[in-house]
């Protein structure tokens, strides 16, 4: 089993000496057939180190994911939970602090320190552990969520089109990740499942295409830090059978909802002096020409050019705005219209990557144009398509 693999099954802040050690390094590298070289049990207390993953230290006070962080007063402890068993021919060193350095460029961060003692392979004492411990004071420096810490606990959302597809999924990984998240859709069943799903999700059922309804919804709603608006309809018909119902149910859903709702969520940011996101879910078609989807393609062009308004206008309230466009998603919906092998190699064949997307794949954009990693992102529009807008 791989160090990392082996770290991620255990407690981030302790891991034995052994698999410490072992790290990227073989036996012949370690000292010989089968030994290791490994530092004396000691307790010296340590200052100012991060644990991620421990891997990696850098320089510029980023932590690489997995890794670690130190400055050049940090002292690496080295703690004995039980007296290790004698072994012959050993005569352990004193202990000694190791200081973990400043380094000018990344590396592993074996190389920070020099071994006191040297141990086999399998005579390790089990007893022995090696501590990792981290500054409070240096939190905010960490990266973390053991896929990539987006930092959103504590935090209060609001998606809408949030009972099936992209949106609940969105909800979801919210919730996961210790978001208080207002669901809005217009299916109470949905809402309804999605509760019992992710308890303490707030629902609130509405359609969106009624802006009376969704200003006495939504109007109290309270503070919200973040914004997904997901919501949308796609009716396709040929050009010249278009009907002006299609052109209002599209217009209303996939462009008017998401100004409506946003001013509702901008104005209480803007009010309460907080920092905001928002994060409006385009397409692919927004840029293309896509038969049969001419009023589709035509309110998503128009949410991605919303988007870079919105970026402009809200930029100086702190409030970022950005949209991703993926290609066709393997929604239950997706999965029912793109079924046909024919009908799908008509797109397929135009990405790059030879594959639709899965919710996923979207979700991760979103959490991360949600998040502060992305902190100096605002009026982008975030392919998530697999090429399909490169070519």
């Amino acid at each position: 089993m791989s160090y990392m693999s082996h770290c991620r099954r255990r407690h981030p802040t302790e891991l034995d000496a052994q698999t410490t050690l072992l790290r990227g390094r073989s036996a012949s590298q370690a000292g010989g057939a089968g030994g290791v070289t490994a530092p004396c049990p000691s307790s010296v207390g340590l200052e100012f180190l991060q644990l991620v993953h421990f891997r990696r230290v850098c320089a510029e006070g980023v932590t690489r994911d997995p890794g670690v962080i130190g400055t050049a007063t940090g002292f690496l402890s080295r703690e004995r939970t039980g007296p290790p068993r004698p072994r012959a021919g050993l005569t352990p060193a004193p202990a000694r602090p190791i200081p973990i350095q400043r380094l000018s460029s990344e590396c592993d961060v074996t190389s920070s320190f020099t071994p006191s003692c040297s141990y086999t392979a399998t005579e390790i004492p089990a007893t022995f552990r090696l501590r990792l411990i981290w500054d409070p004071a240096s939190a905010a420096a960490a990266s973390s969520v053991v896929a990539m810490e987006l930092r959103l606990a504590g935090l209060r959302a609001l998606v809408t089109g949030a009972g099936k597809g992209i949106g609940r999924s969105t909800v979801k990984a919210l919730h996961a990740a210790g978001v208080q998240v207002v669901s809005v859709s217009r299916t109470q069943s949905d809402l309804d499942s999605l509760v019992l799903e992710c308890p303490g999700v707030e629902p609130v059922c509405v359609d969106l295409a009624d802006w009376e309804a969704t200003e006495r919804a939504l109007g109290s709603v309270g503070p919200v830090d973040l914004l997904v608006n997901n919501a949308g309809v796609a009716i396709l018909h040929p050009f010249l059978e278009i009907t002006k119902e299609a052109i209002d149910t599209s217009f209303d859903v996939n462009l008017r909802a998401i100004i409506q709702v946003s001013q509702i969520v901008a104005r209480s940011m803007i009010a309460r002096g907080v920092p905001g996101s928002i994060v409006n879910v385009s397409s692919q078609a927004s840029q293309r020409a896509i038969v049969n989807s001419s009023v589709y393609c035509s309110t998503k062009s128009a949410v991605d050019m919303l988007t870079k308004v919105m970026a402009v206008e809200l930029g100086p309230h702190k409030i970022r705005v950005n949209a991703v466009n993926p290609t066709v998603v393997m929604t239950a919906m997706g999965r029912a219209h793109w079924s046909d092998p024919q009908k799908a190699k008509t797109i397929l064949d135009r990405i790059p990557l030879g594959r639709f997307a899965e919710e996923s794949n979207v979700v991760d954009a979103i959490l991360f144009l949600l998040s502060d990693r992305s902190g100096m992102t605002t009026g982008a529009t975030v392919p998530v398509d697999g090429g399909f807008l490169a070519t």
